[in-house]
């Protein structure tokens, strides 16, 4: 399918220096940081990066046995913000085991996990605005919600699915926030219904909007930095 390229769409995006940590509570405020006291800060120039977004890229670094714990720690980030348990330990699904039509190969760069509690996760990167990406993100959840029914299985043993979607262009005109999350609730007492269907969408050029007018905070925000890993490169 076709791609945009990064710097076509980001043309302007500012040199980022940041300081790799999982540990919230080791990473250090602004206030006191110093370049001089740590060998851990680098200014690299950003076309030295391999685009982490394209197919070989992510799939090596999120999708691979000997990366998991990456993974699991991408996921976490993502996931923090709905009170979900963190993940512990996952297994990699075979894309190929939920494709619905041969066409999704060349329109699809995702990624399918299962956690050790049986949730499954569904990650999907889309570069171009095909106009379609919510019900696009609903197809494609029905079909791994539904394919975990078994014979003999109970409707009340099949276990929640999240999707996750990146997408390269801005979608959800209703916001300028870059990571919105989405549940079934009560129209008018807004309880929610379920937490088997789970939908998170992030916008990219919302992300470097806020990293510009510096509403960003990477060094204490883990899903920021990860996302602008993503991004970065042109």
């Amino acid at each position: 399918m076709p791609r945009n390229t990064t710097s076509e769409i980001y043309p302007t995006v500012p040199p980022i220096i940041m300081e790799v940590k999982e540990d919230k509570e080791h990473v250090r405020p602004k206030s006191n940081r110093k370049r001089s006291d740590t060998t851990l800060l680098k200014r690299i120039p950003l076309n030295k990066f391999m685009d982490l977004k394209v197919d070989y890229a992510f799939k090596q670094l999120f999708g691979t046995e000997k990366n998991k714990q990456i993974t699991v720690v991408f996921l976490n980030a993502i996931l923090q913000k709905t009170n979900r348990n963190s993940i512990k330990d996952i297994i990699f699904i075979n894309v190929e085991e939920v494709e619905e039509y041969d066409g999704d190969k060349q329109s699809r760069l995702d990624i399918i996990v299962e956690t050790e509690t049986g949730e499954r996760i569904n990650v999907e990167i889309q570069f171009t605005d095909q106009h379609n990406m919510i019900n696009r993100s609903i197809y494609y959840w029905s079909g791994i919600y539904r394919r975990q029914m078994k014979k003999s299985m109970a409707y009340k043993e099949l276990r929640p699915v999240i999707a996750i979607n990146i997408m390269n262009f801005n979608y959800l005109m209703q916001t300028e926030r870059f990571h919105t999350m989405y549940h079934l609730y009560e129209d008018e007492e807004k309880f929610k219904l379920t937490d088997v269907m789970e939908f998170h969408f992030i916008e990219m050029p919302k992300l470097i909007q806020a990293w510009k007018k510096e509403q960003l905070d990477p060094w204490n925000d883990l899903l920021a930095r990860w996302l602008l890993l993503l991004v970065c490169v042109k």
